[in-house]
């Protein structure tokens, strides 16, 4: 999958809903959980900078497939499979496929942008597609999604001018020239356009309009995006949007998922996954700054440490997933199956960031994976700086080896949590 796809849409989906209030949580709880359970392995096994909650939305791209004639696989978990819903003379309606949200997105589309680079996705969310167009004065992205209707909104009151209500019932809300990063970090200077607007029927619609070719990790091309807010609006409220039918919304307590190798294994306490982490690593060091995070089936934990060298954090996250037995093509660059069954997978000194951010903070990560045949699962990653993200590197590599980190995330003190229950 396209990697500025998994970045796009979770960030997309943030900020269509950012300033608009669910009248009831227990979709948004669900989706967070299902999220956690979807995400473990490819982010947070990777690493967490602190207590990152943001499993939810990236764990409901599920696929995408690339435009005009191409022929490619279906999604993982297939195209958007919803109930058909009927038109108005009673007849039963086929769903809005994926390629029909692209197809609309590209109609609506003024008729002196040149289509470069579609693509689409979708999961039981709605269906996502983007665009990079042309118009002679430089590349920019534009991406929309459709919502299946099933949560109620309504504007915050608390922030006025930042969601509207319209005269139709309908809600709006938009943003004008916003970086794509907090500034310090945006040294590509892109900037987005948005607009969203959740129908009176609950179904939504959200649209994104850059000065960019693509929604981060690039440098601008263009002094403002490509459409303006009016331009997005009027293509947002075009009455040749369809959109997926209601969704059931599921009552009483989350079960957990089919065949989860933590099922009715015992929970561990977090602060107990902490004081292993400083147990298996090496006693001369000066800890500081300790923090968890998890306690759902997966517990992770870190430290910044410094062996005078500089500072450098490192972090651990471990629990139950479903067994591996071979070397992942799309996981770490390096990879071995052990004798025991166990499979283990590293990276060393890789940069942070894909764009100029990298030159600003030079932060490299060094990452070790273990996952064991009954189903555990740990990851330790070391960083030549405090943090992930946003702040300078303090060393010139990272504090541990990928030999280190595999020795340390082996070593037998480590209880592996599960869900707790059955």
């Amino acid at each position: 999958m396209n990697n500025n796809l998994n970045n796009s849409l979770p960030e997309l989906m943030r900020r269509a809903t950012e300033n608009l209030e669910p009248e009831s949580t227990d979709l948004v709880e669900r989706g967070m959980r299902r999220g956690a359970t979807l995400r473990r392995r490819r982010t947070a096994l990777i690493s967490f900078s602190g207590a990152t909650a943001v499993l939810a939305t990236a764990s409901i791209i599920v696929g995408s497939n690339h435009y005009l004639g191409q022929e490619t696989q279906p999604p993982a978990a297939g195209p958007t499979t919803t109930q058909p819903t009927t038109n108005a003379k009673g007849i039963a309606a086929k769903p809005v496929s994926q390629k029909e949200t692209l197809e609309t997105l590209i109609k609506l589309l003024p008729a002196h942008l040149k289509v470069v680079k579609p693509e689409w996705w979708g999961g039981a969310w709605g269906n996502g597609a983007a665009v990079v167009v042309n118009d002679g004065k430089g590349l920019a992205r534009i991406s929309a999604a459709v919502y299946a209707p099933g949560m109620e909104q309504r504007c915050k009151m608390s922030q006025p001018g930042t969601c509207l209500a319209r005269p139709d019932g309908s809600f709006i809300t938009t943003a004008k020239e916003e970086p794509a990063y907090e500034p310090r970090n945006n040294p590509g200077g892109v900037l987005l356009n948005r607009v969203t607007v959740n129908r009176r029927g609950t179904e939504s619609i959200s649209l994104l309009s850059t000065n960019a070719s693509a929604e981060k990790g690039v440098d601008k091309t263009r002094a403002k995006p490509i459409l303006s807010v009016a331009e997005l609006t009027k293509i947002a409220d075009s009455p040749l949007w369809r959109f997926p039918p209601k969704r059931p919304i599921e009552t009483g307590p989350a079960k957990p998922e089919p065949n989860d190798a933590g099922v009715g294994k015992p929970a561990v306490p977090l602060q107990q996954t902490l004081q292993t982490l400083k147990k298996v690593l090496p006693a001369e060091l000066t800890f500081t700054r300790p923090e968890t995070w998890g306690g759902n089936g997966g517990n992770g934990a870190s430290y910044v440490i410094n062996d005078g060298k500089g500072l450098s954090r490192v972090d651990v996250y471990l629990g139950y997933e479903q067994p591996v037995t071979k070397c992942d093509p799309e996981g770490t660059p390096n990879c071995q199956v052990k004798s025991d069954g166990s499979v283990v997978g590293w990276t060393k000194d890789s940069p942070e960031y894909s764009d100029a951010r990298q030159k600003l903070e030079g932060v490299l990560s060094t990452r070790v994976e273990i996952y064991y045949p009954d189903g555990r699962a740990i990851s330790m990653t070391s960083y030549n700086g405090p943090q992930q993200k946003g702040a300078k590197h303090t060393r010139v590599k990272p504090a541990f080896s990928p030999q280190q980190l595999l020795a340390m995330a082996g070593n037998k003190a480590w209880k592996f949590p599960g869900t707790g229950t059955k």
